[in-house]
């Protein structure tokens, strides 16, 4: 169990780092918390000396002028409810503005890592890192550090305060005020750490256990493992419970302890407070006044024991996230990269490619010229190392040895945007994102107008069963595009493809799965998306290699020499 000045500097750096463009804006919001909390002290002990003073009068038979303990009574209540609305506004702004910056962040540096820096992490877990752990850290600056800020200074006046009517009663209240504002959190903090890491840890793995039941669900039903899937998601759900449980416990307990800590000033108030009282000391209204400030003091200390209970939770979270914006992606950009061009000739020389930690080389000598405009197909089997080409190509894998040129510059030079900007991909798995028809043909060029959009879809024959829905492009393909079928997710990403204006076309099995009539349809509607490119086919089929002019076989991880297609069919 560790607290932040062990062994966590890496997140609390992480942190704080991320406020320093909202720093005013936070320390605003603090100043408006401490004015808040002292406005409302300030109501409740004028509120008791008013009270106590009136009492007194009334028995004395005593003048007394309440009208300026009343005038000051509504100014601190207006001040109270202002400084609250502000603090919440600007606290709130500035926090949020701060995770939607760091999301940013996250897809950037995440981007880079698709799909050779990910390794077999899960997209469940990538999305709960994404939102889950994102949202998590605005506790950090909303419940921990900002209102521990406002607790010193709240405590700092309320000292100065009691000190004006005795030393020992300052040094008294304090002592319990670091009980409650530091002893307390700092034991929360050491016992709430496990259980609060384990509660992110345990979410995650859950959310990636529901989504492969409801992802698999099919294959579960078919081969009777639903109840087996169904124990793991409760047995996850059992540990996270039981995370949560404890660190219920010790919230109460914290809770209990502040509200113990107020209890004891007020009376340390009253057993110092009335032989001073019957000394003459003090006067008889103070002594009610001092035992409401010395309770109400402690709403700024109320809130710290449980935030730093939540330490563990916001440490681990924004361990996960660094564990995403701190890694190396495995292609190293240049420093100074160079401006590409329009031009789209390809060529390859002596490449070989061996994964990292593997011992077995997956490309050598690897061959291939491929001018602009031409278009050239690979013919493979199952693990020749297609796949890897083509990634190789988009730079997600950096090659071992030899050269790649594109357009007369060496890849290694370029800026691996650049490079992905001057490629479109039609694959066979095709993702599409649960929104309209419209927000997934503008992954390819988002600034498209619908004009632009129907015209793509025309070409790639699409517009036809576009017009024909109801709600046109703004209808909705559903999870994975569940509402579309594969001959028509395929042409959508021709579509897409197609609104990218990429001089380069790489297609990566794109009739994988298709029957024939669809197959020879998505053909047709291809050719002209093909006109003018650069192409690049990868398959392991024949269907399609009519359409390029070189044919090309990798076997083993060798590139054989080029034979005219109809050779292959």
């Amino acid at each position: 169990m560790n607290g932040p000045g062990a062994g966590n500097a890496r997140e609390f750096r992480m942190l704080l780092s991320m406020a320093r463009a909202k720093w005013p804006w936070l320390l605003l919001g603090m100043a408006c918390s401490v004015v808040t909390v002292l406005a409302n002290m300030a109501l409740l002990t004028v509120a008791a000396w008013f009270l106590a003073s009136m009492a007194l009068a009334g028995a004395s038979g005593t003048l007394f002028n309440y009208f300026l303990p009343a005038a000051t009574i509504r100014s601190l209540a207006i001040v109270r409810t202002i400084g609250r609305y502000a603090e919440r506004l600007l606290t709130h702004d500035a926090t949020l503005r701060l995770l939607a910056d760091l999301r940013v962040r996250f897809f950037e540096r995440l981007a880079p890592l698709v799909p050779a820096g990910l390794g077999k992490m899960h997209s469940a877990d990538l999305f709960s890192r994404l939102r889950a752990d994102i949202d998590l850290l605005d506790n950090f600056y909303l419940r921990l550090l900002l209102p521990a800020g406002a607790a010193i200074c709240v405590a700092a006046c309320g000292f100065v305060f009691l000190l004006a009517f005795d030393l020992g009663l300052a040094l008294g209240v304090a002592g319990l005020w670091l009980s409650a504002g530091a002893l307390l959190p700092w034991i929360c903090l050491r016992l709430g750490d496990e259980p609060g890491a384990g509660q992110v840890r345990a979410a995650s793995r859950m959310r990636c256990l529901v989504v492969d039941g409801l992802r698999g669900m099919e294959e579960l039903m078919v081969y009777g493992g639903q109840a087996r899937h169904r124990a793991l998601v409760q047995e996850e759900n059992d540990r996270l419970i039981g995370h949560q449980r404890r660190s219920a416990r010790l919230e109460s307990f914290a809770q209990g302890a502040v509200g113990l800590a107020s209890g004891l000033a007020m009376w340390l108030v009253l057993v110092i407070g009335m032989p001073l009282i019957a000394d003459g000391a003090w006067s008889p209204a103070s002594l009610p006044m001092l035992a409401v400030l010395a309770l109400v003091s402690f709403e700024a200390i109320q809130p710290l024991p449980g935030a730093w209970r939540m330490w563990g939770q916001i440490r681990v979270a924004a361990a996960r996230i660094l564990d995403i914006t701190e890694a190396r992606p495995p292609v190293r950009e240049p420093v100074d990269p160079a401006i590409m061009g329009r031009e789209s000739d390809l060529e390859i020389r002596n490449l070989a490619f061996t994964y990292p930690g593997r011992t077995e080389t997956v490309l050598r000598n690897v061959h291939l010229r491929l001018p602009q405009g031409r278009r050239a197909g690979i013919v493979g089997a199952a693990g020749s190392g297609k796949t890897t080409l083509q990634q190789i190509l988009l730079r997600f894998w950096e090659y071992d040895q030899g050269e790649i040129f594109l357009g007369g510059r060496e890849l290694r030079t370029c800026a691996g945007e650049d490079v992905r900007a001057r490629m479109a991909v039609v694959s066979q798995h095709v993702f599409l994102f649960n929104a309209s028809i419209a927000d997934n043909l503008r992954l390819g060029n988002p600034r498209a107008s619908d004009a632009q959009l129907l015209e793509a879809a025309r070409t790639a024959r699409l517009e036809e069963f576009i017009v024909s829905l109801p709600e046109g492009l703004q209808s909705q393909v559903g999870q994975f595009g569940a509402r579309l079928s594969g001959g028509q997710a395929r042409r959508l990403s021709v579509a897409r493809a197609l609104l990218k204006d990429a001089p380069i076309l790489i297609l990566d099995e794109p009739t994988e799965g298709l029957d024939a009539a669809t197959e020879s349809a998505f053909w047709q509607a291809l050719e002209p998306v093909m006109r003018g490119r650069t192409v690049l086919l990868i398959t392991h089929r024949p269907a399609g290699l009519e359409y390029m002019d070189v044919v090309h076989r990798l076997d083993q991880g060798e590139l054989l020499p080029a034979g005219a297609p109809l050779h292959h069919l």
